[in-house]
């Protein structure tokens, strides 16, 4: 059995393949991106207790579905895990460690919180990733039972899905029904990281920004505008040699793709400007 606390995130998503945990992995970026001294099985522990708990809870309900909004009222009710409006951007509702010291959370953290302890439980549950809000489903007698975390795990219909996904992403269109297919769970890391790159764009990290997008790049490694991008984020940390070299790789990679020639004439810029440096 591996040592958690000693597995990087690049060993864990290799290894884990499409079985990965979004909470192990989480727990692993976590501690990689902004808290060095995070011990991941500390946190994992914590969830098996959880887990536990709920068990002892959810034992008298019938059915599978029936289990599964019991979780809900566990985690999301009695257990007061609840999404952060006062201040929803903050990093730490991304930090899956953050989330269960403080109980509070974004609507993926606390899916992910949720998808955890029904996957120990044996629930029929999956991951819903809706335009600008995800939430989670579990399978019921007569289809899937959406449920929404960051809303005390409030029940939704579809009519209801479709007017939170355009309340979220201010989405005009028709609901694609496509998007109330499970998420797997891959995708459900990179959507973590990809608040966090957001963030920390946002207020111009570009140290941290550039550590996520090393994790996307580790999760996601046959997406080359990873390379593009890490060019762009070390050009403004001020580090041009690596950004010279990201972009080298990227064009190498993706020589056709659409932002070829911009991207080329950076990296030339970029070369010429550290050839008068030498």
């Amino acid at each position: 059995m591996r040592d958690i606390d000693r597995t990087t995130f690049r060993e864990e998503v290799q290894e884990a393949g499409e079985d990965l945990s979004p909470a192990c992995a989480g727990l692993l970026f976590a501690r990689e991106v902004a808290y060095p001294d995070l011990r991941p099985s500390d946190y994992l522990i914590h969830l098996e207790d959880l887990a536990s708990a709920a068990g002892r809870f959810l034992a008298p309900q019938p059915t599978p579905a029936a289990r599964g909004l019991a979780l809900a009222d566990f985690l999301f009710r009695s257990g007061d895990f609840r999404g952060d409006e006062k201040d929803y951007a903050n990093p730490r509702n991304s930090y899956l460690n953050e989330v269960l010291k403080r109980r509070l959370g974004i609507p993926i953290s606390l899916s992910v919180i949720y998808l955890d302890l029904g996957r120990r439980l044996r629930l029929p549950v999956e991951g819903v990733g809706l335009p600008g809000h995800f939430i989670v489903s579990v399978e019921g007698e007569d289809g899937p039972i959406y449920l929404d975390p960051f809303h005390r795990g409030e029940r939704l219909t579809e009519a209801d899905c479709a007017r939170l996904a355009q309340s979220a992403s201010g989405y005009g269109g028709a609901f694609d029904r496509r998007w109330l297919w499970p998420t797997s769970p891959r995708d459900i890391v990179a959507r973590m990281l990809n608040n966090l790159r957001n963030f920390y764009m946002e207020v111009e990290d570009w140290p941290l920004t550039v550590k996520v997008v090393e994790k996307l790049r580790a999760l996601q490694p046959n997406l080359t505008a990873h390379l593009r991008d890490l060019g762009l984020l070390h050009y403004r940390a001020g580090a041009l040699r690596a950004a010279a070299q990201f972009l080298d790789q990227y064009l190498a990679r993706s020589p056709d793709a659409t932002d070829s020639d911009s991207v080329r004439q950076s990296r030339d810029l970029l070369l010429e400007h550290l050839a008068r440096l030498n």
